[in-house]
């Protein structure tokens, strides 16, 4: 489906721009001049332009402390990335302002940015098929027609329907997405021209795909009637392109002809207007430099010595850091080639204990199936372990699958001893975000094998993943023995485990710069223990 580059005029000045006055304060005036001037040259097509203004926002938000304007100029930012075929970084900003939500309660402002937000996601799933981005943005649609319809709202409500047949489009009901197109089109102002363009662009999008090509060439010939009439270039040449298509189906090749040399001519007019604007940037940079080279007329002698001086120095900087650098790679070279034969140390012991439960277990039990069925999970097991000895990171889907098998054949080791649970916050993209492999199973192992050795009741065991600010929690629970009263890293086995993990949050915090940690206490909800991790957020196209 092709992405409609307007609606609502980007949504910039929404609901609030009616009600929102600076009233003498500087920071409001900052943010309502930014918001405006983004949305100016956004209609203008200066999408360069629009994105400075964006970031500026931004900046004026953030100092303002102002979640709400925060997370909009993040949808901004995002929708202009996404403009810019830069769909990886445009979701970063996507999910800061959907981590804002929280901290804004006024239902004009909360609907607002859901309406952002559902395009967002959509937009983010045409360009990389994440499914979890077609939910988002149903998810997201959704909301925003329920509360609009509560509180009255309706003019979000064809924004939010227009974006509910783009999710039902890329699932292939292309009927069910005319159905939301027509829904919404009872909401539109027809003043709006943008977003007129975009209803019949869209339906002729639809109907063209039905192969219904004489309806849709009724469509576009009412979107190529609005785009005049707004002006935008961007527009046009959109609605020109699909007006081509379209003409070409139904075998009239002269109209084809006529609609894609319009759209091409279109484009090439944008291209050069964004290029005589650089030029003419690169040029005030020149003069301006010419000027201040004319103004700075210094003794040159004393200037040279000067500058010899600081090479000098510099030079005997840069070799001090060199040499650091080499010490401190070669530290860590060591201690990488350390990591992993720890960790294939660590590899036989659970190997052996396996092993043995297996043997107890094909002597004990007569269930032939049940066997194969641990077999295959214990081999499943014992390929990831040795695989992340030399891999370095994993999804947390893919740490929650190896967790759950080598959970599944540790209660097969101690039957009826323990119960465990498996968690995660609901917005996590667990198949994007990434941590370091086999860092939580030394802590799992510990509570099992020393956490629940010897209690008489029935042990629970519980991992669950968060976010945090801009940092990734995990916490690993269990109601076992708690540390006592002696150290618990007295028993060789876990200092040595906990070693390994502080060796590798180490390494990970000189290659990330980040500020990873881990902490064990006692459970402060009760008895057992408590094992708080927090590591940077990264994801699989950051890596």
């Amino acid at each position: 489906m092709r992405k409609a580059l307007l609606f609502g005029a980007l949504s910039l000045l929404p609901l609030l721009a009616i009600t929102q006055t600076g009233g003498g304060n500087p920071i409001v005036d900052s943010i309502l001049s930014a918001k405006k001037k983004a949305a100016d040259y956004f209609t203008r097509g200066d999408f360069a332009k629009a994105q400075e203004y964006s970031f500026i926002l931004l900046q004026w938000a953030e100092k303002g402390n102002d979640p709400y304007e925060e997370a909009n100029a993040c949808t901004m930012i995002a929708h202009l990335l996404n403009n810019a075929n830069q769909a990886v970084k445009g979701i970063e900003y996507t999910r800061r302002a959907v981590r804002l939500l929280p901290r804004i309660t006024e239902p004009a402002k909360q609907v607002d940015l859901f309406a952002k937000l559902s395009k967002r996601y959509l937009w983010h799933y045409q360009d990389t098929h994440t499914q979890g981005s077609l939910d988002s943005s149903g998810l997201f649609s959704q909301l925003t027609i329920a509360i609009s319809n509560q509180e009255g709202f309706t003019s979000l409500l064809a924004l939010a329907y227009n974006n509910l047949q783009g999710v039902e489009w890329e699932k292939g009901n292309l009927d069910k997405a005319l159905a939301y197109l027509d829904s919404g089109k009872a909401y539109l102002d027809p003043a709006q021209t943008a977003d007129m363009r975009v209803y019949f662009f869209d339906k002729a999008d639809i109907l063209l795909e039905q192969k219904k090509i004489s309806a849709a060439r009724r469509e576009i010939d009412s979107a190529i009637r609005y785009a005049l009439v707004n002006g935008n270039q961007a527009l046009l040449s959109e609605t020109y392109s699909l007006a081509a298509t379209i003409a070409k189906e139904q075998k009239d090749y002269q109209s084809a002809y006529e609609y894609h040399k319009k759209a091409t001519t279109l484009n090439d007019s944008i291209q050069n207007a964004e290029k005589i604007r650089i030029i003419t940037e690169l040029e005030k940079k020149y003069d301006q430099s010419q000027n201040e080279n004319r103004i700075k007329d210094l003794d040159k002698k004393r200037q040279l010595y000067l500058l010899l001086a600081i090479a000098g120095l510099l030079a005997a900087t840069a070799i001090a850091f060199y040499l650091r650098q080499q010490s401190l790679k070669h530290k860590k070279d060591i201690l990488e080639t350390e990591q992993r034969l720890n960790r294939a140390r660590m590899n036989p012991h659970f190997f052996f204990n396996a092993l043995s439960a297996m043997q107890k277990f094909a002597v004990q039990e007569k269930d032939g199936q049940a066997l194969a069925t641990n077999l295959s999970r214990f081999s499943k097991i014992m390929r990831e372990t040795l695989e992340s000895t030399y891999k370095e990171y994993v999804t947390i889907e893919q740490e929650f699958d190896f967790l759950q098998e080598y959970l599944e054949v540790q209660t097969m080791r101690f039957p009826g001893k323990f119960t465990y649970a498996l968690e995660g916050d609901p917005d996590l993209a667990i198949d994007d975000l990434l941590i370091p492999s086999m860092i939580l199973q030394p802590f799992v192992e510990n509570s099992i094998e020393h956490g629940f050795s010897g209690i008489g009741y029935k042990g629970v065991l519980t991992i669950h993943f968060g976010m945090d600010k801009k940092e990734l929690t995990i916490s690993i629970v269990d109601n076992g023995k708690g540390i006592g009263s002696e150290p618990r890293e007295t028993n060789d086995h876990i200092s040595r485990a906990s070693q390994i993990i502080r060796d590798r949050i180490y390494l990970l915090n000189i290659k990330l710069k980040s500020r990873a940690g881990f902490r064990i206490d006692n459970n402060p909800g009760g008895q057992g223990v408590m094992v708080t991790i927090h590591l940077p957020i990264l994801y699989k196209n950051n890596v």
